[in-house]
C-alpha cells in the first residue's frame, strides 16, 4: 500500500458554532424506548457536529458517574506511586507482555526519540475475551487499578456501541455497518494519562506556552475521553475562568485553537483519521493538543488526568469509504494497514511539525540575513 493514496487533505467544512455540540445519545442506548423523533435530532446534531467541529460532548450516556469517580481516585493513587513500584508493569513494546498493556514512565517519548511531552500514563489493551478479564492475574495489571478499569472499559465499550448506531443513523446506513464483523473483536485500548504539575522539579524547565500535548490526531475510530475538570479553569458549569492559570484541551478549528470546557457527568468524543476515511471526509479528524497552563500559576502547580478509550474495529475489518458518503476519495484497506501507514507518517502530527520546521528554517535565514546586511553596512562605513 502506498502511504501516499490514504493522505488525501480532508475537505473541511467552515463552522461559526460552538466548540463541543451537546449531544444527547440516550435515543441510542441499549435499553432506550425508541422514539424516531428524538432519534433523528439527535443523529442530525451528531453529524453536524463532526462535519464542522470534529468533537461533540456526549450526555445521556449512561455511565455510572461512580464508575467515573473511581477510575480517576484509583489513576491518582497509582501515578502517587513512587517511580520504582510503577516500573514494575513497565514493559517496552519489543516484549510479549506488552500486547496486554504497560506503564509508561515520564519522558518515555523523550527517550524514543519521539516526543518531549511531560506525561506519563498506563495503557490497558482490551482483552479479546473483553474488558471483564482485565483484572486476570496472568496479565500483570497493578491489581488495584485494573479492576476499576476493567469495569470502566466495560460500560464505555456499551457507549461505543451506541455511538456506532447514531454514526449509522446520521449517514441513512445499516444500524451495524460499524461494528466488528462476526467472530472478531474490536480493537480498543484504555489510556490513562498524568501529567505532573509544571512546578514539579521532574519536569524540569518549560518554554512559556509549549504544550503539554502535542498537537495531532487520532489514528482510529472514536476517541471517548473523560476529561480533567479543571481543565481551562473547572466546570463550565461551576466556574469556566482561568484566573487560576488555565491550561487544557484545545482543538484546531480552521486554524484557530480553541478551548473545550470540561462539562460534568459528560465525555467528550471525536473520530480517529480511520472514520474520517470511513465517512470519506464527510467528518473531520480534528486535531488537539493539551495547552500549558501560565507559569508561576496556582494550575500550573496542578497535575492534570485524563482518560481515553480509542475505539477501533477488528483490525482485518475490510474499510473503505460509506456508500452514502459520495464519490470514494480513499482506496480500500484493511484497520490493520491503515493504523500501520498513520503510525509511520504520523498523519496530521507530522504537519505541524513540518510548520514548525519551516518556521525555524525562515527564522535562521532572516537572522543570517541581517546579520549580513549589518556587515556590509559595517564595512562600508569603514
Amino acid at each position: 500500500l502506498a502511504v501516499a493514496e490514504i493522505m488525501v487533505e480532508p475537505l473541511h467544512v467552515g463552522t461559526e458554532v460552538g466548540v463541543c455540540k451537546d449531544v444527547d445519545i440516550s435515543p441510542f442506548g441499549p435499553n432506550c424506548v425508541v422514539n424516531m423523533d428524538d432519534r433523528r435530532t439527535a443523529a442530525e446534531s451528531w453529524d453536524a457536529a463532526f462535519r464542522t467541529v470534529g468533537f461533540a460532548q456526549i450526555v445521556g450516556h449512561g455511565v455510572s458517574s461512580d464508575v467515573m469517580a473511581e477510575l480517576r481516585t484509583a489513576a491518582r493513587d497509582f501515578f502517587a506511586k513512587p517511580l520504582h513500584e510503577k516500573m514494575r508493569y513497565h514493559r517496552p513494546p519489543q516484549t510479549h507482555g506488552f500486547a496486554a498493556g504497560s506503564y509508561g514512565p515520564l519522558w518515555a517519548g523523550k527517550a524514543s526519540g519521539s516526543h518531549d511531552d511531560p506525561v506519563e500514563g498506563y495503557t490497558f489493551f482490551r482483552p479479546r475475551e473483553g474488558w471483564d478479564l482485565l483484572s486476570n492475574a496472568t496479565l500483570g495489571h497493578p491489581p488495584e487499578l485494573s479492576a476499576v478499569a476493567g469495569r470502566y472499559g466495560r460500560e464505555l465499550e456499551i457507549v461505543m456501541h451506541s455511538l456506532h448506531r447514531l454514526s449509522a443513523a446520521a449517514l441513512d446506513l445499516q444500524p451495524d455497518f460499524f461494528d466488528s464483523p462476526a467472530g472478531s473483536a474490536p480493537s480498543s485500548l484504555l489510556v490513562l494519562s498524568h501529567y505532573p504539575a509544571l512546578s514539579d522539579p521532574q519536569v524540569g524547565e518549560r518554554e512559556e506556552g509549549k504544550p503539554r500535548y502535542r498537537a495531532h490526531s487520532d489514528y482510529t475510530g472514536f476517541t471517548i475521553l473523560l476529561q480533567d475538570e479543571a481543565d481551562h479553569g473547572g466546570l463550565a458549569e461551576i466556574k469556566g475562568d482561568e484566573s487560576d492559570g488555565g491550561g487544557g484541551l484545545e482543538v484546531d478549528v480552521n486554524g484557530e485553537w480553541m478551548k473545550v470546557a470540561p462539562r460534568q457527568g459528560s465525555f467528550v468524543v471525536n473520530i480517529g483519521d480511520l472514520f474520517e476515511l470511513w465517512t470519506n471526509n464527510r467528518w473531520r479528524s480534528t486535531p488537539h493538543r493539551v495547552a500549558s497552563p501560565r507559569l508561576g500559576t496556582p494550575a500550573a502547580d496542578r497535575s492534570r488526568l485524563s482518560a481515553m478509550l480509542f475505539t477501533g474495529p477488528s483490525l482485518e475489518t475490510v474499510v473503505a469509504p460509506a456508500p452514502t458518503c459520495g464519490p470514494s476519495l480513499y482506496p480500500t484497506l484493511t484497520a490493520r494497514e491503515h493504523l500501520t501507514a498513520m503510525a509511520l507518517t504520523k498523519s496530521k502530527e507530522a504537519q505541524y511539525e513540518r510548520r514548525k520546521q519551516e518556521a525555524a528554517n525562515t527564522a535562521t535565514k532572516a537572522s543570517t540575513s541581517g546579520t549580513t546586511e549589518q556587515q556590509q553596512q559595517q564595512s562600508e562605513q569603514q
